[in-house]
């Protein structure tokens, strides 16, 4: 029997050639970037809109809006800062309504949240990101210190006593998770 033997394109084709990955701790391979033809191990390999290719070609970076400075940061503390006191103030001179202070604690802190998220993303010229988040929280969180002392100050109310509304500590809550969200 005459077995036919593989031409040299087929063998190419069946069995390709193998190379190391240019990093050394990455397995062999046989992928290729697509631009600049260098092998790259499936760990390496960045698929984007032209094939595949390898780090440096793929040109990853973040997006602009994730590239937040040092005044990107004091403008939004400025903003929560400004917020966060006559609004925390205003809330401290709010009666309780027993149950539905919660309900409307609630409500108030998605409005509030949005407020800040709206209020940051303008003032920091649409930056997002983790320190951007930290900044609308450490703002809801001077709110709620904000409230509590007022209401300790004005009403002469013993720290106790506080306790019994609820409604500034949920609205403070709900906002920093509202605020959080919207500045993902």
């Amino acid at each position: 029997m005459n077995e036919r033997e593989p031409a040299a394109d087929e063998a190419a084709v069946i069995e390709p050639s193998v190379f190391s990955c240019n990093s050394s701790w990455h397995p062999d391979s046989a992928l290729a970037c697509g631009r600049c033809g260098a092998i790259i191990c499936p760990d390496c390999l960045i698929h984007a809109p032209g094939g595949t290719r390898c780090k440096p070609c793929a040109n990853l970076r973040r997006p602009p809006m994730y590239e937040v400075g040092v005044t990107h940061y004091l403008r939004a503390a400025g903003i929560m800062l400004v917020l966060a006191l006559p609004i925390g103030f205003g809330a401290a001179l709010i009666p309780s309504f027993g149950f539905f202070s919660l309900f409307i604690g609630f409500i108030a802190g998605r409005g509030l949240g949005s407020l800040f998220a709206q209020a940051i993303t303008r003032a920091s010229g649409g930056k997002r990101g983790v320190g951007i988040q930290s900044i609308a929280v450490a703002g809801a969180v001077v709110l709620v210190l904000v409230l509590l002392l007022t209401r300790v100050a004005l009403l002469d109310l013993p720290f106790g006593l506080i306790r019994f509304n609820l409604m500034g500590p949920v609205a403070a809550v709900v906002a920093a998770s509202v605020a959080w969200q919207r500045l993902r």
